[in-house]
């Protein structure tokens, strides 16, 4: 084969390596920023299907690029929690409150990751003032239900169930 015709074969070659190329990399880079709301719902059915491990490594991407987005925090928070990450799911629920500190979810999230590790006084605590905040919203009053029981106090406990179920109907 002549030098001209190898050099040919060559930029041809190289020519639609190129083409593939640049025929994928939109899709690379797109699949790398993805905008926030997207990941958020990735990490979500993640969450949902039980892969807690998969929706932190989509959430670590969205808060890098929306670190000021709360519910960010909380999704992360809850992952640790279900990855026995509980310290590092204390901190994320406690950015969360602090970003949102009248957001009762935010209290009841950090008294289940507290239940979790048996802190009882302080799930305890936490879900008291989501009752405060929201006192006509079931979920603190069920949250802290399951607390009481945890204590052994089942009759603070029925009291709570009674109540979340009348403000349920």
């Amino acid at each position: 084969m002549s030098l001209a015709v190898k050099t040919r074969l060559s930029r041809s070659l190289s020519l639609m390596v190129l083409v593939g190329v640049l025929a994928v990399l939109p899709r690379i880079v797109l699949a790398q920023s993805k905008p926030v709301d997207e990941l958020l719902l990735l990490a979500q059915i993640a969450m949902s299907k039980g892969h807690p491990e998969d929706a932190l490594n989509v959430l670590r991407r969205a808060i890098d690029q929306a670190p000021d987005r709360a519910e960010l925090y909380l999704l992360r928070s809850r992952a640790r929690d279900a990855s026995g990450k509980y310290e590092a799911a204390l901190e994320d629920a406690t950015r969360y409150i602090a970003m949102k500190p009248e957001d009762p979810v935010g209290y009841l999230n950090r008294a289940r990751i507290y239940s979790s590790q048996e802190k009882n006084a302080e799930a305890l605590r936490d879900a008291d003032y989501a009752i405060g905040i929201a006192p006509r919203q079931a979920d603190g009053y069920f949250r802290r239900a399951d607390i009481y029981t945890d204590m052994g106090k089942l009759a603070e406990a029925q009291a709570d169930e009674r109540t979340a179920e009348e403000l349920d109907k």
